[in-house]
């Protein structure tokens, strides 16, 4: 049975890839009503979900229970990367050290069932690999509100990377090779961020994890055609 939770989530998911596909353009109203209509749910969960995009500037909420899409773009993006940058920088510092090798094992684990790149279920591979170490690390921070917002951030930044690909592979704007080039950086990123780890330096794994959303943020933002002549860059805080 489908919780309210689960509900909002699915809501919450299905309106960020129709603004991210472009299908919901800035601008556009997002009444509670007709959501809970069209996706054949009550409000609750709809209201959730807007609360949610709200929180994260990707809905701007007006009154009478309405929103509307506001424009989500290389600045903001590199501002929720920005955020991640303190969040699991922090976090990788925090857990070094306490990291048992259970977890090591798992990580291994990860690392290895990803590092094939001629395996058929090779990309889903590196997402596993990705969401479980960063997960992992935010968990053995030991700060579950790190933890929590440190896992909402990465949801979200996931979600518009691979919503940003799926709009621009088709029509040609990136090639179809790159995203599974861009997965072979961040899985040696991945790997450098695990040694971080295992040498129990906490300045090393706060830099290793930095350098990594870094990488990801740029990648990503020359993904999203500039607003204006002045959003040209990712600013000096994210250059290589």
């Amino acid at each position: 049975m489908l919780t309210v939770q689960t509900l909002s989530l699915r809501v919450y998911e299905h309106l960020l890839r129709r603004i991210f596909s472009g299908e919901l353009t800035p601008g556009s109203p997002l009444g509670e009503s007709e959501l809970a209509a069209q996706l054949g749910v009550s409000r609750t969960p709809v209201r959730e979900a807007l609360c949610r995009l709200a929180e994260y500037g990707v809905v701007e909420t007006r009154r009478n229970h309405n929103a509307v899409v506001r424009r989500l773009g290389r600045d903001e993006l590199i501002h929720l990367h920005q955020v991640r940058e303190a969040l699991e920088g922090m976090a990788a510092e925090l857990a070094c050290g306490r990291l048992t090798e259970a977890d090591f094992a798992r990580l291994d684990g990860l690392a290895g069932a990803s590092g094939d790149s001629d395996a058929a279920d090779y990309l889903a591979a590196l997402d596993s690999f990705d969401v479980g170490l960063h997960r992992l690390i935010s968990a053995r921070s030991g700060n579950p509100f790190l933890a929590r917002e440190a896992g909402k951030l990465h949801d979200l930044t996931m979600l518009i990377h691979i919503e940003l690909e799926s709009a621009l592979i088709p029509g040609r704007r990136i090639d179809p090779a790159e995203p599974a080039e861009i997965r072979r950086v961040c899985w040696h990123q991945h790997v450098a961020i695990i040694g971080a780890q295992r040498s129990g330096d906490p300045a090393s794994c706060r830099r290793t994890m930095i350098e990594h959303i870094r990488s990801i943020c740029r990648y990503k933002a020359d993904l999203m055609p500039p607003r204006s002549p002045q959003e040209t860059g990712i600013g000096p805080a994210h250059r290589p």
